[in-house]
């Protein structure tokens, strides 16, 4: 294979997707555009690449000498400068210079098309070397080409005669269904003449590096095509909705790449995962699940449906039922969270805790064997093995000043409907009886009560009825 150079065009605005930042500079839930397309090709170990920069030149710069910093301080990786942007051919051109001792197949791709695979480069530049050609283009088949440009074809020998931008297009050229991806491999010795010759006569007044195919089909010069395998990666980013189909095919990748490694997805359409997030085998998930952030889930974690769960860690065997919201928390294994539990910043949840419907946890530290199934809040807590919690307590953690925190020992039982006013102790193996209000230290193995005395008054409930019953009758 011929030595192999790079150029990448990064000197857009970006008008529709927000005037503020370059448009290479756009995030997706991966990496800047421009990183995206830098970490696919210099894989491919060029001798030289060199990004074309523009509108706002030294932020663009700033992001590839930062994430590409080896290849940078080497001088593999080089910038050059577009003064004003007057079109694609025009901005390939401004790499001129840095190219002035290069010989072999240049490979200029837009900074802007986030989904193009290395696989796919290499196959465009084995073609290219197999064929001898002069011009290489990758291509894609759409339903709806849209804005694209048109890959014409002569129709007797299907051979490629010219690149047409949309807006260039007759009636007929627009019903084409094969586009121009915008990555094309070219040979050093023909590039640089050929783009001297380019014109701007066309719809935009621009300088049109598609307008190099022509050329070299003019001079009797090979030209082919290469249809891509996977059309998504002939997606690029003009506005927000095309950041929004790029990141749904990105996120689609990761889903597909954890099925194929043995997680079992219900609706795999409806979950969201993180590049950060790490998801272990047999791990099953329902539907409409986002991970986020640092999230690990171990062996054997199962996840019913409707989670939101960021930067938690998530031991082996838990179970994490329908519509739970869970953020920085540590799960031990075989917990049970859930249904519709919150678990906030600082939870520490060990093996086979039971977590309930309507549970939140904020700062909770809670020991093996610990239950709190329903309706509580626990925050700024610690909570010893085999506690229980009834239903309704509430850990009454700030005074308006500042958080203090409750601490139950091991094997306490908290009744229902109960306030644990800290700073608060219940030693091991205290009962709470159910609607008390705890303020003070409940001793080892003691019963704690603060209900006030039952009172019983016979035959109230019929006498009011009858008194009713008699008022009525007067109306």
């Amino acid at each position: 294979m011929d030595t192999l150079g790079v150029i990448v065009l990064a000197a857009g605005m970006g008008r529709r997707i927000g005037a503020e930042t370059p448009k290479v500079l756009q995030r997706t839930s991966e990496n800047s555009l421009i990183g995206h397309v830098l970490g696919e090709v210099l894989p491919l170990a060029p001798k030289l690449s060199v990004v074309v920069t523009g509108f706002k030149r030294e932020l663009v710069e700033s992001e590839v000498s930062t994430s590409f910093k080896t290849e940078c301080a080497k001088g593999s990786v080089r910038f050059a400068v577009q003064e004003q942007q007057k079109g694609t051919g025009h901005a390939a051109l401004c790499a001129k210079e840095s190219f002035k001792d290069f010989v072999g197949t240049v490979l200029i791709l837009c900074g802007d098309a986030p989904l193009i695979k290395r696989s796919s480069l290499e196959r465009l530049l084995s073609l290219h070397a197999e064929q001898k050609a002069t011009v290489s283009i990758l291509s894609a088949e759409l339903n709806d080409p849209a804005s694209y440009g048109r890959v014409l074809r002569e129709p007797a020998s299907a051979r490629v005669i010219a690149i047409r931008e949309a807006r260039d297009c007759s009636p007929s050229e627009l019903l084409v269904r094969e586009v121009n991806q915008g990555t094309y491999a070219v040979d050093s010795a023909f590039l640089w003449a050929a783009l001297e010759r380019v014109t701007n006569t066309n719809a935009q007044g621009e300088f049109y590096l598609t307008d190099i195919v022509e050329a070299a089909v003019s001079e009797g010069q090979t030209v082919v095509a290469m249809p891509l395998h996977d059309v998504q990666e002939a997606l690029g980013v003009n506005d927000a909705y095309d950041l929004s189909l790029i990141n749904a095919e990105l996120n689609s990748r990761r889903v597909h790449a954890l099925q194929r490694k043995g997680v079992f997805m219900l609706q795999p359409s409806s979950v969201f995962i993180d590049p950060t997030v790490s998801v272990n085998l047999s791990v099953k998930i329902g539907p409409n699940v986002q991970l986020k952030g640092n999230t690990q889930l171990s062996a054997g974690v199962v996840i019913d449906g409707q989670a939101l769960i960021t930067d938690c860690s998530v031991g082996e065997n838990a179970h994490l039922k329908l519509g739970l919201v869970a953020s920085g928390a540590q799960i031990g294994p075989g917990a049970q969270i859930g249904p519709f539990a919150h678990l906030r910043e600082g939870t520490e949840l060990a093996a086979e805790v039971k977590i309930g419907n309507f549970v939140e946890t904020k700062k909770a530290r809670l020991a093996r064997g610990v239950k709190a199934s329903h309706l509580s809040y626990l925050g700024d807590c610690e909570v010893g093995e085999d506690t229980n919690i009834g239903a309704g307590t509430i850990t009454c953690n700030y005074d308006g000043f500042k958080k203090s925190v409750t601490v139950l020992g091991r094997e306490v039982f908290i009744g229902s409907n109960s306030s644990l006013v800290a700073p608060v102790t219940v030693e091991d193996g205290a009962t709470v009886g159910a609607g008390s209000v705890i303020t003070q230290k409940v001793t080892k193995d003691s019963l704690a009560l603060t209900r006030a005395p039952q009172e019983q008054k016979d035959g109230w409930s019929k006498r009011k009825r009858e008194l009713h019953a008699k008022q009525k009758a007067r109306k």
